[in-house]
């Protein structure tokens, strides 16, 4: 600045020159919810689902294919299935939609049933299970995230058809006014399937010897249907969601068989691994559920948020054997019986209904942003009853009513420090039960009432350090407590019974992770990560099935399930293809040295494979016709190394049954257009390209080679 002051001021002029030039570009990046999960202090896994809605695989081959997954499976779809997390299995993980239970939404047939096109990703948490969850999970908990409510109008369709006359189609949509915060959404499913596939049994001759012979299943199909619809307010100054939610859901499926219908090997006569059990031709099983859930969503302050999840549920299942047949596995009717009934030796129609109420209250406060405190309160009311209808009077068993209370707290400290850099997460965990059971005995004036209660605390510590950009590891560490469910104590009217005696398992869970990854900028993305996990189990509650007319939970005094995972990913380092694999080996043993399962201690849990790998490949082409094109070919394979089906100490090597070791494949095509906001697909794929004769699930044999088409619409 120049100035000049006096008589002998002069004015003096200035002329700016125009220059112009380019400034860097300011990009503004925020964290993703997915991006957040990944990098908190808590064991999780994350699937997004985004390529899995164009294939065909259902949810739980999805699932599978992450490791510490095993997904067995009791035939082929709508099956039983036995979903397993570092060997824990059943009740000992929950399942979640959206933050609730899954078995108080549409999809109360089990996670596997789940349509993929309705879920955005998967949250698995390994061992260590947070708070929000209100849950007494002994080995995780795993958590179905559905698509995101956006502005405007949106929503998706799909129809797959395949072998053995599969059909599948789902469908969801959605409306958001900006302005006024309203929304409404809806969703729907329905699955089919005969599941006439090919297996190979040992059948009698004229003379009784046992002949191998390929033989299509005649009574094992399935329908699912369900449906929900959602209504609500967001992003007011009184809520940041209000909504509310009814659904319904309805499962048909035809018994062919038990659950353990046995196998035989015998070479010598042409016979290998093959089921020699009788079927059944006349045996269904049905269930439905029904409920409305409530969510509110406020945040009070800048620095407290509340958060409340509560429902009804009601569900209902039947059980019918009333046939008079004796079937063979061409479907004839060989033979009446005296009395109805294929399983036993009386008929059976049998309806087992049950009420739920639950919430889940979380509260958050965040003393800065690197500080917050939050609580979970969890109460939950269950009662359960029956009525089988070929028992005349009060006197019926199944009328018995039993009722279940559980309340599950939670607190948590969560610190973060170095920017993020090094996040600690602290909880402590009260575990509530009390269990009434009234019954009529016709030896005994009035009604009997037999309750109990337990009261136990856990407590558990997740600690991430994230030493540079490429490297980072995370030690956590639960002691979790799992109270006993509904279906576990008073039986699920199919092929588990009651065990009124049994008592909570609990579990120290130990995960030491590591990630290490390839510098930010570089176009090719690679990652490598592992897993030490340990489960030392007490009071375990494990079911045991001594023949195909079904079985009970059992505790088992101790068990301890430790092991090792891992996995790696590369892609981009060629345009447009990526690559991944994964391997897990578990020991699940019996380490009881008391208790009717002391004389198997050192045995290996039976029936739970120790050692599988996964690989999955995918190649895109991407403007290849047209622009807003893609073509996509894909394949998957899973190994899974031979194991026991029972107690590996008990008989002869020679006698024992054993699931061989088995590689399947899968290889599909996948061909999208974009037109606008509009993006159609098509799909076709081959799963278990070899014909690979598998095994799962108390050594029932699973579909084999099968073809599939899916046309996906997204708008």
């Amino acid at each position: 600045m120049v100035i000049i002051q006096g008589k002998n001021a002069k004015g003096i002029n200035f002329i700016l020159q125009e220059e112009i030039r380019d400034l860097d570009e300011v990009v503004v990046v925020g964290k993703s919810e997915v991006s957040i999960l990944r990098e908190s202090a808590q064991a999780v896994s994350i699937v997004e689902t985004k390529t899995a809605k164009l294939q065909t695989a259902d949810l739980g081959e999805v699932v599978a294919r992450v490791e510490g997954v095993s997904v067995q499976r009791a035939g082929g779809l709508g099956s039983n299935t036995r979903f397993a997390l570092n060997g824990l299995s059943g009740d000992q993980i929950r399942f979640f939609y959206n933050g609730i239970p899954l078995e108080y939404s549409p999809y109360a047939s089990g996670l596997a049933n789940v349509p993929v096109n309705l879920i955005d990703r998967i949250e698995l948490y390994k061992g260590v299970v947070p708070i929000q969850f209100g849950a007494d999970a002994l080995g995780g908990a795993v958590n179905l995230v559905p698509s995101e409510i956006k502005t405007g109008f949106g929503g998706s369709a799909s129809y797959q058809a395949g072998s053995f006359g599969t059909h599948r189609a789902t469908a969801n949509i959605g409306y958001h006014h900006e302005g006024s915060g309203l929304f409404l959404t809806a969703g729907g499913f329905y699955d089919y399937t005969d599941n006439d596939y090919k297996i190979d049994v040992a059948v009698p001759d004229e003379r009784g010897r046992l002949l191998p012979a390929t033989v299509r299943r005649f009574h094992d199909g399935y329908r699912g249907f369900g449906a929900n619809l959602r209504m609500g307010i967001q992003n007011k100054m009184w809520a940041r969601e209000l909504s509310l939610e009814g659904y319904y859901g309805d499962y048909n499926n035809e018994v062919q068989n038990g659950p353990a219908p046995g196998l035989i090997d015998e070479p010598s006569l042409g016979i290998e691994n093959a089921i020699a059990g009788s079927p059944y031709g006349e045996v269904f099983f049905t269930n439905f559920s029904q409920g409305i859930n409530l969510r509110y969503n406020l945040d009070a302050t800048k620095k407290l948020n509340l958060d409340l999840k509560a429902g009804y549920n009601y569900n209902e299942r039947q059980f019918t054997d009333v046939g008079n047949c004796l079937f063979d596995w061409f479907g004839n009717c060989i033979r009446e019986n005296l009395t109805a009934g294929e399983i036993g030796d009386a008929p059976i129609n049998l309806i087992t209904s049950s009420e739920n109420l639950f919430a889940r209250q979380l509260t958050t406060y965040r003393f800065s942003e690197k500080h917050s405190l939050k609580l979970s309160i969890a109460p939950n009311y269950g009662v359960q009853s029956g009525d089988n209808l070929f028992v005349d009077g009060p006197f019926d068993d199944a009328l018995d009513r039993g009722i279940i209370r559980d309340f599950v707290t939670g607190i948590a400290y969560n610190a973060r420090f170095r920017e993020g850099k090094i996040e600690n997460n602290f909880f402590v965990k009260s575990y509530v039960q009390s269990i009434r059971i009234e019954s009529l005995d016709s030896t005994v004036e009035g009604t009997l009432v037999d309750e109990r209660s337990s009261n136990d605390y856990g407590v558990g510590n997740g600690l991430r350090v994230a030493w540079s950009e490429r490297f980072e590891t995370k030690l956590s560490y639960e002691y979790a407590l799992r109270l006993p469910r509904l279906n576990e104590v008073f039986g699920n009217g199919q092929f588990i019974f009651p065990n009124q005696e049994l008592v909570p398992e609990n579990s120290h869970n130990v995960n030491l992770q590591w990630t290490f990854r390839n510098e930010p900028g570089n176009r090719a993305i690679w990652n490598i990560n592992g897993n030490l996990f340990l489960r030392e189990i007490n009071d375990l509650i494990f079911l045991f099935v001594p023949d195909e007319t079904g079985g009970a939970f059992e505790n088992i005094a101790s068990a301890s399930s430790r092991g090792l995972e891992l996995s790696a990913g590369w892609a981009d380092g060629i345009p447009g293809l990526s690559l991944s694999a994964n391997a897990t080996y578990q020991d699940y043993i019996n380490t009881s040295e008391t208790g009717p399962f002391s004389s198997f201690e050192g045995n290996r849990i039976p029936n739970r494979p120790y050692l599988f790998a996964n690989g999955n490949a995918r190649y895109a082409l991407k403007n290849l016709f047209v622009d807003q094109d893609a073509l996509a070919l894909f394949g998957a394979s899973r190994y899974v190394h031979d194991f026991f089906i029972a107690w590996e100490s008990g008989g002869l090597r020679d006698s024992k049954f054993e699931v061989s070791h088995q590689l399947v494949h899968s290889l599909g095509v996948t061909y999208t257009m974009e037109a606008g906001k509009i993006q159609n697909s098509l799909t076709l794929e081959m799963q278990n390209v070899t014909g690979e004769k598998v095994f799962d699930f108390f050594g029932v044999q699973r579909p084999g080679r099968a073809v599939f088409a899916k046309l996906t619409t997204r708008f």
